[in-house]
């Protein structure tokens, strides 16, 4: 007889599958939009005109291409942390198998376990996020290798190994809860380490060169992170 299927999960807070304007970071959308008639005749010129950065000055350069912008509202990450909540009742935080030991923290795997809000989550990816990638790089995401929910704490995994993102062009990290624990943070090696950033900042870098490792929790509690590992483009002609 065959086992019954695992029931489809059920999103508790239907807004967090709709990319709107409730979610995001209200001066970063309002920047991103105006920058795209210049990003747009960078592109049409073939690279013969310079980029006209008007989010320079809203994004935070910690130096070695470190870069962070306010992205997610309160409102977002509160409404997060009381999805992550419903989602523990129905499954797991658990380390992904088929990466190595030194990437596996336990995590929920969104476009396996909840698919409507990795979609919503790709779009703020494409919409908002591609603009600023463009205006600091020149380049965009075009997919996502995976989206997921991170979870570091005491008893299960307090800090991470060092490593890189190898599946990704470019890495974005989102605190959800700083301030509900101790530590946290992200160490870059050889490079400078990150304090623990406020609430839906992302945090975003290269993958293939920045080796880096999550600092530890040192107290009791949980540090929730949105994790997007992104697939480049911007070179196709």
């Amino acid at each position: 007889m065959q086992p019954s299927p695992t029931p489809p999960y059920l999103v508790k807070n239907f807004l967090l599958t709709i990319k709107a304007e409730w979610m995001l970071d209200k001066t970063t959308l309002e920047l991103t939009r105006d920058s795209l008639d210049g990003l747009r005749e960078f592109q049409e010129s073939e690279g013969q005109t310079d980029v006209k950065n008007v989010l320079q000055e809203y994004v935070t350069d910690h130096g070695h291409d470190i870069y962070s912008v306010p992205l997610f509202t309160e409102e977002f990450c509160s409404t997060m942390l009381d999805e992550i909540e419903n989602m523990k009742t129905q499954f797991s935080f658990l380390p992904n198998t088929e990466e190595d030991s030194l990437r596996q923290i336990p995590e929920i795997i969104l476009h396996e376990r909840c698919p409507e809000i990795f979609n919503s989550m790709l779009g703020v990816v494409f919409n908002v996020m591609n603009p600023i990638f463009m205006s600091v790089w020149q380049r965009y995401a075009s997919a996502a290798a995976t989206i997921q929910i991170a979870n570091y704490n005491i008893q299960d995994k307090k800090q991470g190994s060092w490593h890189h993102d190898q599946t990704a062009d470019i890495s974005m990290v989102v605190p959800l809860n700083t301030g509900s624990y101790t530590g946290g943070g992200t160490e870059f090696h050889g490079r400078t380490t990150v304090e623990p950033l406020p609430n839906g900042h992302a945090l975003f870098f290269p993958s293939f060169t920045h080796m880096h490792r999550g600092l530890p929790v040192e107290e009791d509690g949980d540090r929730y992170l949105l994790v997007f590992w992104l697939y480049g483009g911007g070179d196709e002609k």
